[in-house]
C-alpha cells in the first residue's frame, strides 16, 4: 500500500519496457485564430472552444530591445502615464503587444512629427478618444453595412489629416 519514495535519478530514468505517459490529445494550446494544422491534418482550434488564447507579454528588458530603445526611456513613459503595463507578483514590468503597439505611437508622435511629451500625451487622448467614437458609431450602424463604409472612410480620412496612423 505504501511505496518508498524514489530518488530523482530513478524518476528521471524509466525501467526497462516501461512506457512514457501520454499527453492528452486535448491538452493542445495553438494561438487563436491558427490555421495550422495539427499533425492530424485537423484544424486543432475546430469545435473547441476551450481553447487557451495566448498573449505576448515581455519583460522591460525584451520590450526595449523589440522597440530598439533603452530601457529607462520605457520606464519614463510610465512615469509621465503615457503607458501603463502589468506587474507580476514579483513587481516586474510585462509589456503587452498592445503596449509595444502604443509605444511605437509615442514614437512616432515625438521622433516623426516633433511632438515633445506633453504633445505626445495630448495626441494619445485625442486618438483614444476618436477611436472610442468610431466604435460607437459603427456599433450603432452595425446593421447598414453602407453607412458603416462611409463612416470608416471619414475616419481614416480624419486620422490621415491628423498624420497618426489609421486605427482599424
Amino acid at each position: 500500500m505504501y511505496e518508498e519514495p524514489r530518488s530523482k535519478t530513478e524518476n528521471r530514468t524509466m525501467e526497462q519496457g516501461q512506457m512514457h505517459p501520454t499527453r492528452p490529445e486535448d491538452t493542445d494550446i495553438a494561438p487563436v485564430g491558427s490555421d495550422a494544422p495539427d499533425s492530424t491534418g485537423s484544424d486543432p482550434t475546430a469545435g473547441n472552444e476551450d481553447v487557451m488564447a495566448l498573449e505576448g507579454v515581455y519583460i522591460i528588458s525584451v520590450a526595449a530591445r523589440i522597440l530598439d530603445i533603452h530601457p529607462q526611456t520605457l520606464r519614463k513613459y510610465e512615469r509621465l502615464g503615457l503607458i501603463n503595463p502589468g506587474r507580476t507578483i514579483g513587481m516586474l514590468r510585462l509589456y503587452s503587444a498592445e503596449d509595444i503597439k502604443k509605444v511605437r505611437l509615442i514614437r512616432y508622435l515625438s521622433d516623426e512629427l516633433g511632438l515633445n511629451l506633453a504633445g505626445v500625451e495630448f495626441a494619445l487622448a485625442a486618438f483614444d478618444n476618436l477611436s472610442t467614437i468610431k466604435q460607437r458609431i459603427s456599433a450603432r450602424l452595425e446593421d447598414i453595412p453602407a453607412a458603416q463604409k462611409v463612416v470608416q472612410e471619414e475616419m481614416d480620412l480624419l486620422f490621415e489629416s491628423l498624420n497618426l496612423p489609421i486605427d482599424r
